[in-house]
């Protein structure tokens, strides 16, 4: 990135960098340039602007990236307040040895000029250029340190972050109850009983992501996979018994299922290109997956737990996302930026036709209670509640006036990052530090 070019960033600009370099980052890194080759479309400048970040990216100490900048994705650049500050949950994983390049040094100057700019039109706050102002400070400190005559051993000590995300159950009024020892936790899930927490996080020392599954009664968290797949996402089937998740693949990403005991794992789907899971329903029969649809959009799709073929749901030219089944599987809430930004929507199901606009400001995951009587999404860091209605067939549902339960700062993703227990007490939440 040049000064020039950062002078004509704009905001929606910048918006449009960020989107194509969050579903980059989604990809393997040997397919990343024919997508972003696909995904700019001719525009030479925003290719090469993505393209800076994805070197950049890759040149990055390993041990300054909390994780990639697609995680980001989703996220209110308007309406985010700067992230409090709270006690670290757990050790950071050893971090690994690396030099930094001269080349991400000048990269890290020209950026930072660019971030500046991007400043001063109250982009600040945006979670993907908070994470990457914070990645090349980390370096130009790291630089600092060795060119003083440091070692990069004693300058990586120096500066490694202590993890930008954790795991807490709070109360419905925000009140912690408890906070889940968790590195770079994503994705927890309340199992159908609400006794237990599903989640994706790293062990130490490791680089990839694995499933563990926390007893709240008992305090007790044990690992569910072990190996090099990065699973994450998982979803627990109705009866509790079995989690289905997502898991690294040659070409893109399996979803697999296996017993929560442990054992028994099964490919469910394998296609290429990024898909995850994001709800089961609750008769057992399917997933609702969000599967890379190209172009830079994610679509969802029905998968039948059996393996057999999936069916879209909603694949329109916008994005959909964070799909959740209501509890008499009736309805389907999720997040579509069809109006030009993240709201809130629910529709019939099996078959779409009843849809109802929840979010009428903004929204983004939806969570259903238990009992399906009321629906919970976020509209930046306010959790919002609306009780609804889907009782009555052929038409769309009651909604009530929404409120806002409470403040925290949640992190955004493709993916929904917090959960709601089956009674509505109790609210699991991946949050910035």
């Amino acid at each position: 990135m040049t000064t020039s070019a950062a002078s004509t960033m704009t905001p929606e600009r910048w918006r449009t960098v960020d989107q194509v370099l969050q579903n980059a980052l989604m990809h393997t890194p040997d397919r990343r340039a024919e997508f972003v080759a696909r995904a700019c479309a001719g525009d030479t400048a925003l290719g090469s602007e993505v393209s800076s970040l994805l070197a950049a990216y890759d040149a990055t100490p390993l041990e300054f990236l909390e994780r990639p900048a697609i995680e980001e994705h989703g996220f209110d650049f308007s309406t985010a307040p700067a992230a409090p500050s709270v006690p670290a949950s757990a050790p950071a994983p050893a971090p690994p040895r690396r030099m930094v390049s001269a080349r991400v040094m000048v990269y890290s100057a020209a950026a930072g000029i660019a971030f500046g700019i991007i400043a001063g039109w109250s982009l600040a706050h945006s979670a993907t250029v908070e994470r990457w102002r914070g990645t090349l400070t980390a370096i130009g400190r790291q630089a600092n340190a060795n060119g003083a005559g440091g070692s990069s051993t004693a300058a990586t000590a120096a500066t490694a972050p202590t993890g930008e995300l954790s795991l807490v159950v709070v109360d419905r009024g925000g009140r912690l109850v408890r906070e889940i020892p968790a590195n770079r936790p994503w994705t927890p899930r309340f199992s159908p009983d609400g006794r237990r927490i599903a989640y994706g996080a790293f062990a130490d020392g490791r680089g990839t992501s694995d499933i563990w599954i926390t007893d709240l009664d008992g305090g007790t968290t044990r690992r569910l996979t072990d190996d090099n797949a990065d699973s994450n996402n998982p979803q627990w089937s109705p009866d509790g018994g079995t989690i289905a998740y997502s898991a690294g693949a040659r070409d893109g990403k399996h979803i697999v299922e296996q017993w929560a005991t442990g054992g028994g794992a099964r490919i469910v789907s394998s296609r290429p290109d990024t898909q995850f899971p994001t709800d089961w329903l609750h008769d057992g029969s399917a997933l609702l997956v969000s599967s890379d649809a190209g172009d830079n959009r994610f679509d969802i799709l029905v998968q039948p737990s059996d393996g057999s073929a999936a069916r879209p749901y909603a694949a329109t030219r916008a994005q959909e996302t964070a799909g959740r089944i209501s509890p008499h599987t009736h309805w389907v809430a999720y997040t579509s930026n069809e109006s030009g930004r993240d709201e809130v929507y629910v529709d019939s199901y099996p078959r779409p036709g009843y849809r109802a606009m929840v979010s009428a400001g903004g929204g983004a995951d939806p969570v259903w209670r238990g009992d399906g009587r009321e629906l919970y999404y976020w509209r930046g860091d306010a959790l919002m509640a609306v009780p609804i209605d889907g009782s009555r067939g052929g038409r769309p549902p009651v909604l009530g006036a929404e409120r806002v339960l409470f403040h925290s700062a949640y992190e955004h993703s493709l993916n929904s990052m917090y959960d709601v227990s089956p009674d509505g007490q109790r609210v699991a939440i991946v949050r910035r530090r």
